[in-house]
């Protein structure tokens, strides 16, 4: 019997959480790949592909590690974030708008290894924010960028919070207060926690507590959004409703943390513990779209609807013929101008290839954007984000 079967067979959540531990163990210890830092960009014409750790001879990535990618406005300047294979250090690459270049972050500040398979951030203004686990005190950090120095500061040590399982990190702003929130696990209980910044402090609580006790299962990855000061995340785990691996939505109504499963409410498959998930608010279609993987492999699609409110599930694997997948990789999607939406992923061998699913608000297409040349690492992470209709994914070949 695989692992991964006799996790899901298990029905204690104590005995999940510990099966989990072990995995997670055995994750880590994975053997790497050569892998490379890609830039995909569509320039309202064509898709185009550029290896970017060739270019800047930067550090190399580590496999199965995550990717934070976004940029800064007004000056419209991109910035990706991952940990290299070799000493753990964060690093950035960056582009001025003119040429592309490495940073080595932990060396600029000082700081602590970072786990590389946890990593989120964002920016607001010229001011970016990047979240991660430290090694080997699990603890999550900060390091930020104030327009003159980077900096790194121990969050976990300056609220007195708890060790952090390395993945999977969510860190977002609510707008327009620019109060921070930050997601994660609990290294041994998997309870989901959420460090958050007023402004002029930082605090953490147990939002599994909170819930009543639902918790992401050892995800690699959680996706989430903030609509105005609403806060929406979305994660393969348990609750009350169901035995079965669900696709949860965790979520603040701007009273209180409140969940549901969106498994049971579309009457969709259970989910496969090792897949990403992605998700995006399409606030003029008044509409959220989720995408993750089903544990058949299938490449669903879950719609929330309102007037009722109700989710709707869409086997596009079934129904589409879009590739299957069942590797840990991750998921981007984002909308662009027009409702039109736009998912990236790389599905497991024989494909290998970086696919988006396209959406013109009237009909779906796939498109193999890597075009057969098949070393994208299904495996690791992915990022991305549109500026207008311009698109931009980024993501680890394995070279």
């Amino acid at each position: 019997m695989s692992l991964t079967f006799a996790i899901r067979s298990i029905s204690s959540p104590t005995l999940r959480v510990l099966a989990a531990c072990l995995m997670f163990l055995s994750f880590t210890q994975l053997p790497a790949y050569a892998d490379h830092i890609h830039h995909l960009w569509y320039n309202n014409s064509d898709w185009q592909d550029q290896d970017l750790t060739t270019l800047t001879n930067g550090g190399i990535p580590s496999a199965y590690g995550a990717i934070a990618a976004f940029r800064t406005t007004p000056n419209n300047q991109l910035h990706v974030y991952y940990a290299d294979e070799n000493t753990w250090h964060m690093h950035q690459l960056y582009y001025n708008g003119k040429t592309w270049s490495d940073d080595d972050l932990t060396s600029y500040t000082g700081g602590p290894q970072a786990i590389p398979y946890g990593i989120s951030g964002f920016s607001i203004g010229n001011l970016q924010y990047v979240f991660y686990v430290s090694n080997p005190d699990y603890h999550v950090h900060e390091i930020s960028y104030n327009n003159a120095d980077w900096s790194d500061q121990d969050l976990t040590g300056l609220v007195g919070g708890n060790q952090a399982n390395p993945q999977p990190i969510l860190a977002f702003a609510t707008k327009p207060n620019n109060q921070f929130h930050l997601y994660y696990q609990d290294l041994t209980t998997l309870h989901m926690y959420q460090l958050y910044f007023n402004g002029t402090s930082w605090t953490y609580q147990d939002l599994t507590s909170i819930l009543g006790g639902a918790y992401c299962f050892r995800s690699e990855w959680i996706a989430g959004f903030a609509s105005g000061n609403l806060q929406h995340l979305f994660c393969m785990g348990y609750g009350k409703y169901s035995n079965n691996l669900d696709l949860l939505h965790i979520y603040y109504n701007n009273s209180t943390w409140v969940y549901e499963d969106v498994t049971v409410k579309s009457g969709a498959a259970p989910m496969d513990q090792y897949a990403a998930v992605a998700g995006f608010n399409v606030p003029s279609a008044k509409t959220m779209e989720v995408y993750g993987i089903t544990d058949s492999g299938d490449f669903n699609q879950f719609t929330h609807l309102t007037g009722p409110a109700r989710w709707n599930d869409y086997d596009m694997t079934n129904f589409l013929g879009v590739p299957g997948d069942s590797e840990p990789g991750g998921i981007v999607g984002f909308v662009t101008p027009g409702n039109q939406y736009h998912i990236y992923y790389a599905p497991e061998a024989p494909y290998s290839e970086v696919y988006q699913l396209y959406y013109n608000g009237d009909a779906w297409t796939v498109d193999d954007l890597t075009n057969g040349e098949g070393d994208a690492d299904p495996t690791s992470g992915m990022a991305g984000f549109a500026i207008g209709n311009l698109q931009h994914v980024f993501y680890m070949s394995i070279d």
